[in-house]
């Protein structure tokens, strides 16, 4: 084998591999050996038929086709082993000649940072703040849950539980095509909702029990459902009944039947400010530590070859793609996915493409950051953080541990404790010195949820789900 290397920016080495017949000798060899198993060849059984008969019959190019994947493959990572190449991704390899192979494979080495005057980076942290009114919402979110639904005989009101029987439909050249169809279905209208058609649960409202009642909805031409957009939506429904919350007064006995740790609404009030309090502190230092690390990924000097970007970007793409057909996706990733439909390849690869390299130079940065100051995971550190994860695992904790504990697992959990430590480090060489940033204005609010809504709605379990949303900010 002989081997040519160049250097080139930004960090690539391409090589020229040439191959000699002895050198492609045993993989031929291996080739005959498989091929010969699946050929006829008249006169010799299966398997039996030598090796210089099957070239005579297919030639010495259809053994050489067979082994010529696993021959740029093993002989790519033996000339970066000759080399002492420090490779960082996939080679990506042209064949130049073909009988004996010669081929060119440029190989991606580890991108260099230059992390510049770390030290002296300084950033400024916002101070963590709550607002009263933040409490307020999630007493009174609280109460929501500890409500109980009590029939009514009334109309439909926004945010009554009825059951419902509803058929929709619109017209299409002079064909009736349903948009929805639901039987004796548990339904809680809102403001807002857009499903099927914008304005449907505006429909609903003020519908009696026991009557059947057909009314229309102009779908705007924005509507989300671009099938219904700009047409008029025809609903028949029937409302066979109606329940209404029953709020619970907010005194001491709510506290009390909130859990058995709180004596009066004070003490829930201050738990409740205390935990949302302690979630704005968690927020702030999270903000501070991706601010702190995009400026320092903006200082450095981050070298990194464009191959490693592009498997990177395509990567990126694939998993995106895999993510929304298995649900596992939240609202911007989704948003971003719907502005991809209509575009070529080449335009979503090119659209992902700045997002990909900056979480790249994130990422190289934080591993340079780590090698410098030699922040590392042991495994007693590894270990304690698994066990800190399974808390809460119940009957399930053993076979939780199982899974956390393959060497896998345990390489995907150092490499997060010594992210989570790098950044830390970061946050707090950024604050040496560094002025307090302003105070924000106090968050507004809570907004009430809106949006679509479920299918079926039962009563809730009043003490579990009312301890769940005391704690819940714990859990942010």
């Amino acid at each position: 084998m002989k081997i040519s290397t160049e250097q080139r920016e930004p960090r690539e080495a391409v090589l020229t591999v040439e191959l000699d017949n002895a050198d492609i000798e045993p993989y031929l060899d291996q080739a005959y050996r498989r091929a010969v198993r699946r050929l006829s060849i008249p006169g010799f059984r299966k398997g039996k038929a030598p090796r210089r008969i099957v070239e005579q019959m297919f030639g010495r190019g259809y053994l050489l086709n067979e082994a010529l994947d696993t021959v740029i493959q093993e002989f790519t990572s033996k000339a970066v082993l000759e080399e002492g190449l420090d490779i960082g991704g996939v080679p990506s390899v042209s064949l130049d000649e073909f009988d004996p192979p010669q081929f060119t494979a440029t190989v991606p080495l580890q991108p260099t940072v230059d992390l510049g005057n770390l030290d002296s980076v300084r950033h400024p942290k916002e101070e963590a703040s709550l607002a009263e009114e933040t409490v307020d919402a999630t007493l009174e979110q609280m109460r929501m849950e500890l409500a109980v639904w009590e029939p009514v005989e009334d109309t439909v009101q926004m945010d009554d539980l009825i059951n419902l029987t509803i058929v929709g439909w619109i017209e299409e050249d002079g064909e009736r095509r349903e948009i929805v169809r639901s039987e004796e279905t548990d339904y809680i209208p809102r403001p807002g909702s857009t499903f099927p058609v914008p304005g449907l649960d505006e429909g609903l409202v003020g519908l009696p029990v026991g009557e059947q009642r057909t009314f229309d909805v102009e779908a705007p031409e924005d509507a989300p459902n671009t099938e219904v957009a700009g047409k008029t939506a025809h609903f028949e429904a029937t409302v066979h009944s109606i329940k209404r919350r029953s709020l619970p007064e907010l005194d001491d006995e709510f506290a009390k039947s909130v859990g058995d740790d709180y004596e009066s609404l004070e003490a829930l009030r201050e738990k409740i400010r205390e935990n949302l309090l302690e979630r704005e502190k968690r927020l702030a230092d999270i903000k501070h530590q991706d601010e702190t690390l995009a400026k320092v990924t903006e200082e450095a000097s981050i070298a990194i070859s464009p191959l490693i970007i592009e498997h990177e970007v395509e990567h990126y793409v694939h998993g995106r793609e895999d993510d929304i057909k298995a649900g596992r996706v939240g609202f911007e990733e989704y948003r971003e996915y719907l502005t991809w439909q209509g575009m070529s390849d080449e335009e979503v690869h090119e659209q992902a493409r700045p997002k990909v390299e900056e979480r790249l130079k994130r990422a190289h940065v934080i591993r340079a950051v780590a090698q410098r100051e030699n922040i590392e995971a042991t495994d007693e550190d590894i270990s304690e953080e698994i066990e800190r994860l399974l808390e809460g695992s119940g009957e399930m904790i053993d076979e939780h541990r199982k899974q956390l504990d393959d060497p896998d697992s345990r390489e995907s959990i150092r490499r997060m404790l010594v992210q989570r430590r790098t950044l830390e480090y970061l946050s707090n060489l950024a604050l040496r010195d560094a002025p307090a940033a302003a105070k924000p204005r106090a968050r507004a609010a809570a907004s009430k949820s809106g949006g679509a809504k479920p299918r079926q709605t039962k009563t809730p379990a009043r003490q579990t789900r009312a301890r769940r949303q005391q704690g819940g900010a714990n859990d942010a």
